[in-house]
């Protein structure tokens, strides 16, 4: 039983072989005697130029490449590189998306009509009063700037008085700077001071907030709509400089007189104690402690010696301090906020007069 099926097993190998022999004599005889329109093209092809011959090479490796493909599968395909990140430079974001085709904002413009407003309001307000300006384009940038700005050179006919450097502004700026100066600078440094004005120094346009802080609203700086004057110069040659001419505020008065029971109580508690007055030289050595009186604490309090000095003069009744102050208060009747170095220690050492829209009362300070 065991032999007769390795018998059958061996003759069906043989049988296998031998049609697989008869399969590839019958396919040589078939490519002999009817060749293949594709073996009629390679053989002309053969029979070509090089050129042709490189072409059919080509094509083969192609097919050999895909039955390759479909045995093993397709050749793994490359990572793609990934490029590394870049690092612009600050304020370099407009320029990269105008350069790669990118539409960008342009900046605010004013209008035709609100420029031709603020031109004929100008040329209503200017008309009256005599100042040398200089027109400028309209000024823009973000929500700062004014459409129809001026640079005030000077200002006033017979007293006139020069701005320099020049101050950037807007027309109804010039219009109050020259009513204040003509009702209140002038009379005022006559009377106090002998001479008249003939020159102020100041600033005026700046694209800023209120104090520099970053989360406040804008300052009225911003709209070329306030100044800031720190410094007065007369005929006479003599300079009104308001960090040292304004004298003592309220604030620097009341931190004095908060000093004065300070000293006072010192001074009562050294009457009660006494004092211990070592004996001098030659003497039996004896120290004596004696009492101050009344008349002893009032030299003490004047000075060492005891000499009485005279009173220091009233910062206040100076004629610079008294100009100063009557310029602050003239200025709160034309302007509608006003500050000053009453105000706070920011403004210790100039005025800032501004042009605010303001539906309550008006700040001077």
């Amino acid at each position: 039983m065991y032999q007769s099926g390795k018998i059958v097993a061996r003759c069906s190998t043989a049988l296998s072989a031998a049609a697989s022999l008869c399969t590839v004599t019958l396919f040589i005889a078939a490519s002999w005697v009817e060749p293949t329109p594709s073996a009629i093209s390679e053989s002309i092809a053969a029979k070509s130029t090089p050129a042709r011959q490189a072409m059919m090479e080509a094509t083969t490796l192609a097919q050999v490449r895909a039955f390759t493909e479909t045995l093993v599968g397709p050749a793994p395909v490359p990572a793609p590189q990934t490029p590394a990140p870049q690092i612009s430079p600050p304020g370099s974001a407009e320029v990269s998306a105008s350069q790669s085709g990118e539409a960008v904002s342009p900046p605010p413009q004013w209008s035709a009509t609100e420029v031709a407003a603020a031109l004929m309001e100008c040329a209503n307000l200017l008309a009256p009063i005599n100042a040398q300006v200089v027109p400028l384009a309209p000024l823009r940038y973000r929500d700062c700037g004014t459409p129809a700005p001026v640079l005030l050179r000077g200002i006033g006919g017979k007293d006139r008085v020069a701005v320099d450097p020049p101050m950037l502004m807007n027309c109804p700026l010039v219009v109050a700077l020259s009513r204040w100066l003509d009702k209140t600078v002038q009379p005022a440094a006559r009377a106090t001071l002998g001479s008249p004005v003939i020159r102020i120094v100041g600033s005026s346009y700046s694209c800023r907030n209120l104090y520099n802080l970053p989360n406040d609203r804008r300052s009225q700086h911003a709209f070329a709509n306030a100044i800031d004057l720190p410094v007065f110069l007369l005929a006479d040659g003599h300079r009104i400089d308001l960090a040292t001419g304004w004298g003592p505020t309220r604030r620097d008065l009341a931190a004095a007189a908060k000093l004065v029971p300070i000293v006072a109580k010192t001074l009562a508690a050294e009457d009660q104690t006494g004092s211990v007055i070592p004996a001098k030289a030659g003497t039996s050595g004896i120290a004596v402690k004696l009492k101050p009186t009344g008349e002893a604490v009032q030299a003490a309090a004047a000075g060492t010696d005891g000499n009485t000095k005279p009173p220091a003069p009233d910062p206040l009744s100076l004629p610079q301090a008294k100009f100063l102050r009557q310029v602050h208060d003239g200025a709160c009747e034309v302007f509608t906020t006003v500050l000053g170095p009453e105000a706070n220690d920011v403004h210790r050492t100039h005025l800032h007069l501004d042009l605010q829209e303001r539906h309550s009362l008006n700040v001077c300070e």
